[in-house]
């Protein structure tokens, strides 16, 4: 069985000077749960929570028992599950309903991350890409978007310039993340995330439980690294500007369109301050970036370019302090758009 991190999750608020490769820090999801093996549980759904970054839900187990125990279970992310046609008409609170997944480790509290829900009509939701039903045939979940199963087989109706709706695709490492494309070799430092010489994260910032609170603010140009959709839309007749939409978090970036050489203007912001240069063809978009939250010195230097068959944009990103070129490609899916993240920390 495939073992996913598409979830994302819960990501720690990252303010980082002159980040090369951008990442995102995660809570241990696989340290918080054995990933070892897969435990059963049955039991009562008491509440639901529907929400970015993880769907998680309460489930009370062995009620009215001396070994009644109300359990957390959480799963994968509500853009991804939109993906997989899977909504929250699945979960009735009320309804008993078994799951399987990775229970708590040694000493954790009640928690299990679901990779499989059996309804009480007997249909089971698959929650992890890639993994196959475990009690019924009667299924309701298809990774096929996720696996970039999902193509316009018309080179005719793809996107003739860089102006579309972008998506990620799960099975490929050169999409899912970001990746090292030319120079030196990482260095350790560079390899985690942080570039030589930078600060260290912030320390994570925590509710009155001591839960991470994994809802915050980040710099846009670390948003490039994450797992869902992206959108560039032509404002160029309108304001001169490309407005590049994100997914997660619900980010948007201005890119002012000048024919100008690149000057920062403001005060330093989580979006920074970028211009960009498109071609004739509106094909290739070279984009300069500076001003960054957390990173004002650093410029970062970004191309947006389209694949020869039309169907994936390819992304590269350097910044002014390092030798490394890192970069991914999203792909072009028929359908596809950018949703209302909404991230919600989990009660």
């Amino acid at each position: 069985m495939k073992i996913t991190t598409f979830a994302c999750s819960a990501m720690i608020t990252l303010l980082l000077a002159g980040v090369a490769p951008v990442t995102f820090a995660h809570h241990g999801w696989n340290g918080q749960y054995d990933t070892s093996k897969e435990i059963e549980l049955t039991g009562v759904i008491k509440s639901v929570q529907w929400t970015n970054p993880h769907v998680t839900f309460k489930m009370l187990v062995d009620g009215g028992t001396p070994t009644e125990k109300l359990w957390t279970i959480e799963s994968n992310s509500v853009s991804a599950l939109n993906r997989m046609s899977i909504d929250k008409t699945v979960m009735t609170v009320g309804s008993k309903v078994k799951v399987s997944g990775f229970g708590p480790v040694a000493g954790a509290n009640f928690g299990l991350f679901m990779n499989h829900l059996l309804l009480p009509n007997g249909k089971e939701v698959v929650f992890l890409r890639g993994a196959a039903p475990r009690w019924s045939d009667d299924i309701i979940g298809n990774d096929d978007r996720l696996h970039g199963k999902v193509v316009e087989a018309d080179i005719n109706k793809r996107p003739s310039t860089i102006f579309s709706v972008w998506t990620t695709v799960y099975n490929d490492n050169n999409s899912h993340g970001m990746h090292t494309i030319s120079g030196a070799a990482a260095s350790s430092s560079a390899s985690s995330g942080m570039a030589a010489g930078a600060p260290a994260a912030m320390t994570p910032s925590y509710d009155d439980k001591g839960a991470v609170i994994v809802c915050g603010v980040k710099p846009a140009i670390q948003e490039m690294g994450s797992p869902y959709p992206v959108q560039l839309i032509d404002q160029i007749a309108k304001d001169k500007t490309v407005i590049l939409k994100v997914e997660q978090d619900d980010t948007v970036r201005v890119i002012h369109i000048t024919g100008t050489p690149h000057k920062a203007v403001g005060a330093p912001s989580l979006g920074g301050y970028s211009t960009g240069v498109l071609d004739a063809k509106k094909k290739k978009m070279t984009v300069t970036t500076s001003n960054v939250l957390g990173s004002p010195e650093v410029v970062y230097t970004e191309t947006f370019e389209l694949s020869d068959d039309r169907n994936r944009l390819n992304y590269t990103q350097q910044t002014s302090n390092s030798a490394i070129v890192r970069g991914r490609y999203w792909q072009y899916q028929p359908g596809a758009s950018v949703m209302p993240y909404g991230c919600t920390n989990a009660k």
